[in-house]
């Protein structure tokens, strides 16, 4: 494992110094990534199990996992909500629960033999968004400006909000639990969401006060700052840990609230500060992506899942975020246009690959917890497939159509 572990590091290398070439090409670096996981491993005959079984696996993946959700929680500008608090909270209120809920009810008609909490871990797995994969989206002049924003409030958040209820049904399936004590279960992995919110909030709210206050009096340094913040990330994962609490709960909440306190007078000009945790960020998601397509290889090795898997994820990628954003979107101050570009694009990437491998590692059913994994990569490969194809559909009908009609 350990030559693969290395032939990564060096692809890794060459994907961050080679980043400008690979974007002349028309390609992302995730997307390099997993092609690279996918050959390397299947040229050396890797067998992934006891890699994904691992429980250093596990600790790995949720650390990445709060280190992203602390970034995502940080970067959106312009305020909280990006400066769209209606739109933003229309998908994130109603369109994400009535996604999250269309999920579960289609995978109980297609999988009726599946345990509950596994229909919604799978719900978990397949509805957040993320825009690695498609990152050109967010500079593609062709899109609406506001539209870009949205979406990347919604990437932002989405995978946060879902991340209790991850947590929960998790706690449900795990070596721990038996059929008696489902109650128990539930009101711990509700406490656990609790204390890491609370935790988050202090460190977020106190590391964000004190950062404050240090710059005002020119008691620090740019470096400095940049190095507290990436190292605040990591504290409000270990103390929520320490707590027995969940991690990557603690760590998103703690970025919104330094978020929240940094930009407190809405001055929103803290970009620079969140450089070192971005681009560690970064590297972890590199890392994910080549997981990722390890995972792919190892899963075609094992054999092609049934019918209903590919049924399921398709009407994931489409219907069962569509409808939602539509109805959700009725009434607002959104074109029609807008409206049908955001409920298309909802690239799924390292959020829906966290949640895939914690499952696999968390969930003590051996036949649910490869369920997951399958729902996992196909849900990840049809978004790379579907929604390349959607960006550049919708872009291509923004730039034949004049910005100045009117398609109400």
């Amino acid at each position: 494992m350990s030559v693969f572990v290395v032939v990564g590091l060096c692809v890794g290398i060459v994907c961050a110094l080679g980043a400008r070439g690979i974007a002349r090409l028309g390609l992302a670096a995730p997307l390099v990534m997993v092609g690279a996981g996918i050959v390397v491993s299947s040229l050396m005959h890797e067998d992934l199990t006891d890699l994904l079984n691992a429980s250093e696996t596990e600790h790995v993946v949720e650390l990445i996992l709060a280190l992203l959700l602390f970034v995502d929680a940080t970067e959106v500008r312009n305020g909280l909500f990006g400066g769209e608090r209606s739109v933003s909270t229309r998908l994130l209120a109603v369109a994400l629960p009535l996604s999250m809920l269309g999920a579960v009810i289609l995978g109980a008609l297609l999988l009726p033999f599946t345990a509950a909490a596994t229909l919604v871990i799978i719900a978990c797995v397949v509805v957040p968004t993320d825009l690695a994969p498609a990152s050109s989206l967010l500079h593609d002049r062709r899109l609406p400006l506001r539209v870009r924003n949205i979406l990347n409030v919604e990437s932002g958040y989405n995978d946060g909000v879902v991340a209790p209820i991850f947590v929960v049904a998790l706690a449900l399936l795990g070596d721990d639990h038996s059929g008696g004590n489902t109650v128990t279960a539930i009101v711990h992995g509700l406490q656990s969401s609790l204390v890491a919110g609370v935790v988050g909030i202090a460190v977020g709210f106190g590391g964000g006060a004190a950062t404050r206050v240090l710059t005002d009096r020119a008691l620090t340094t740019p470096r400095g700052i940049r190095m507290g913040v990436a190292l605040l990330a990591l504290l409000s994962y270990s103390a929520a840990g320490a707590l027995s609490a969940n991690g990557f709960i603690a760590a998103f909440v703690c970025g919104i609230a330094y978020h929240a306190r940094r930009n407190v007078n809405g001055a929103d000009d803290n970009k620079s500060e969140l450089e070192l945790a971005e681009d560690l960020a970064g590297l972890s998601s590199m890392a994910m992506w080549f997981l990722f397509g390890a995972t792919v290889s190892y899963l075609f090795g094992i054999g092609l899942p049934g019918w209903y898997v590919f049924v399921f994820v398709a009407a994931a990628l489409t219907v069962i975020r569509i409808t939602p954003i539509r109805l959700a979107l009725i009434g607002s101050d959104l074109s029609t246009r807008e409206r049908r570009a955001i409920a298309l694009l909802g690239p799924r990437g390292t959020a829906s690959i966290v949640f895939g491998l914690l499952a696999w590692r968390g969930i003590s059913d051996l036949e649910d917890a490869s369920l997951v994994l399958y729902v996992m990569a196909a849900t990840v490969l049809g978004s790379i497939a579907f929604h390349g194809f959607a960006v550049n559909r919708i872009g291509t009908g923004y730039a034949r159509v004049p910005a100045s009609s009117s398609d109400e």
